[in-house]
């Protein structure tokens, strides 16, 4: 398989040619007005990035990949215990990212309630804080749909670049040992 640096490598120029695209289609093929457009391109752009470098495919396993989270790497453990390698749930186009997003989600939220009841008991913040954190976020999904969706369209495209990569290499080898194989069987006895 290839590295964590050439996946990041794929996932940089895949998105530095996305971004800029994204923004002319989006000016040209659909009613969105210039700076809806580029915000698309940039939350598209910067999903892309996101995903594929801290939310890869590869955070079902210890790597480089779940050492970027840092003090953080306990809340990809039980992901790793739950998910196998290369499975569909941690190397598909769409549902795995978006498992990814959402398990994220879930931790987050979590800890947040947690973090919330502790400081509202000693009054630091209102009780419910973390029911506000989930309004905010219905608030900009109704508000701003078209970047929420470039958003999940490039956190599913960074993904996706890896998984793509995966997928080559592997049928590369395949493909290689297999015809491989014959040539080298054919011309044996070649001199």
């Amino acid at each position: 398989m290839p590295s964590a640096r050439t996946h990041d490598t794929i996932t940089i120029i895949s998105g530095a040619i996305m971004t800029p695209i994204t923004y002319y289609a989006a000016l040209e093929y659909t009613q969105l007005g210039p700076s809806t457009a580029l915000a698309c391109s940039f939350w598209l752009g910067s999903a892309h990035l996101l995903s594929g470098i801290m939310f890869s495919p590869d955070l079902d396993i210890d790597s480089t990949i779940d050492n970027r989270w840092g003090i953080f790497f306990w809340i990809w453990r039980p992901y790793m215990w739950f998910i196998p390698h290369r499975s569909f749930w941690s190397h598909s186009l769409i549902i795995s990212p978006l498992l990814r997003l959402g398990y994220f989600v879930i931790v987050v939220y979590g800890l947040l309630f947690v973090m919330s009841l502790g400081m509202s008991q000693i009054g630091l913040i209102p009780p419910a804080f973390h029911r506000e954190f989930v309004e905010q976020i219905y608030t900009l999904i109704k508000t701003r749909p078209d970047e929420v969706g470039a958003f999940v369209i490039g956190f599913c495209t960074g993904s996706a670049a890896h998984t793509i990569a995966d997928w080559l290499v592997t049928k590369g080898y395949w493909l290689l040992g297999r015809y491989g194989r014959r040539l080298r069987r054919r011309y044996r006895d070649h001199q």
